[in-house]
């Protein structure tokens, strides 16, 4: 794919006439009915945070529950199009390159905070919001139980782990939409057909965007399975078919589409940028150079307009957020590992094994974690929350 390292933003994105805004608008008010009907089954009439709702719905099914059962034969259904051979290449790419998957997700995850709408929901779950690090180590756990050998064979824990996470977000469209005032103040369902579909591609698109503005080259092959592996999970997700791309050129006109539709980085700009480089950083435990860098990198990989931010100049224009010395370093590292997994014997396969040994307590967490959510407010969030609310129903006045 050619142009996957160019930057996609309010300034250059545009609807592709399968995505069009129109289509977008409808799917803002369509959530996922056999995950919400499978909800409604289980009469939560006080939220449990455990994550709990996938052994109660099992115990449902058993009953005859039809929508308990609905649910189970949509996500025990094998797609036509799966290949296992082409999910398991995905898997591979995201275990061989760990470290630059890490640093690439960890991006994904808060340049999704343009999509303004999102935030809302996210916020008002204590996700990236109030609980970054929770939202992180969830993350982890998802990504380490998906990339498991045999991780998303029905009954394996990336494919039960999928699931839960697909209830899960019935459960947050249930709650939210009870919550006072979070409807009359929102615009469209909570984790709607749009957002589920701009979530995928942070974890695809943007994340393969990443790696190769980060030096990783990737073959067709590669691409090619990674995008298979996200596809899969989408449908395991309940993604609706028109939003679930074939391949990653559509992903990436469907992110265009996205991007122009919901993005407002004037509703962000250097405020959002100082609280997301100050939080990642603070996770990974960096500070001074180290977290001037991921200023650096989170602009390199989105550029500046994503953020509604400039690049800040200095004096030597070797330091300018656009020209720092450690850029070209990380970019060379990661030529670096991409040529000795493709070139030298064996490589692949150790890097792979590598990865996996990283992962193993992420993997663990995914089998003991609930996955549930809670859903919090407190006076300080409750004015951003209807401050950035404002912005976006203002955006969609002719919808809201």
């Amino acid at each position: 794919m050619r142009d996957l390292g160019q930057v996609v933003d309010r300034t250059n994105a545009v609807y592709d006439a399968r995505y069009s805004g129109a289509l977008l608008t409808d799917l803002m008010f369509v959530g996922d009915a056999i995950a919400d009907d499978a909800v409604v089954s289980l009469a939560e009439t006080a939220y449990d945070a455990d994550g709990g709702q996938l052994g109660r719905l099992r115990e449902l099914d058993a009953k005859g529950d039809p929508a308990a059962q609905a649910f189970f034969e949509a996500v025990n259904t094998t797609p036509d199009w799966l290949e296992p051979k082409l999910l398991r290449c995905g898997q591979r790419v995201a275990l061989a390159y760990v470290d630059f998957y890490g640093l690439s997700l960890m991006h994904s995850l808060f340049a999704g905070g343009l999509f303004s709408r999102a935030t809302l929901v996210t916020n008002s779950t204590g996700r990236l919001g109030s609980h970054p690090a929770r939202r992180i180590q969830e993350t982890g756990a998802f990504i380490g139980s998906i990339l498991e050998p045999r991780g998303l064979e029905p009954g394996s824990l990336g494919f039960e782990t999928a699931v839960r996470v697909r209830l899960l977000h019935g459960s947050i469209r249930a709650w939210l939409g009870r919550s006072p005032g979070f409807s009359e103040a929102y615009v469209g369902v909570p984790l709607d057909q749009t957002m589920l579909a701009m979530t995928l591609s942070l974890f695809d698109y943007l994340n393969l965007r990443s790696m190769t503005r980060m030096g990783v080259r990737l073959t067709e092959d590669e691409l090619r399975g990674h995008h298979h592996l996200w596809r899969y999970i989408g449908h395991l997700l309940g993604i609706d078919e028109r939003l679930l791309t074939t391949n990653l050129e559509d992903e990436r006109a469907l992110w265009g589409s996205l991007v122009l539709h919901q993005t407002f980085p004037e509703l962000c700009g250097e405020p959002y940028v100082r609280s997301v480089v100050s939080t990642v950083a603070g996770l990974m435990g960096l500070s001074g150079r180290r977290k001037a860098f991921l200023r650096t990198l989170y602009f390199h990989l989105s550029g500046p307009a994503w953020f509604g931010a400039e690049p800040r100049k200095t004096r030597d224009p070797l330091r300018s957020i656009v020209g720092d010395p450690l850029l070209p370093l990380l970019r060379g590292a990661g030529a670096l590992v991409g040529a000795a997994h493709t070139i030298v014997p064996g490589a692949a396969d150790r890097m792979v094994a590598r990865g996996a040994r990283q992962l193993a307590a992420a993997s663990e967490m995914a089998r003991s974690h609930g996955f549930g959510v809670s859903v919090e407010e407190d006076e300080e969030g409750a004015l951003a929350f209807e401050a950035l609310a404002s912005g976006v129903r203002a955006r969609f006045a002719d919808v809201a």
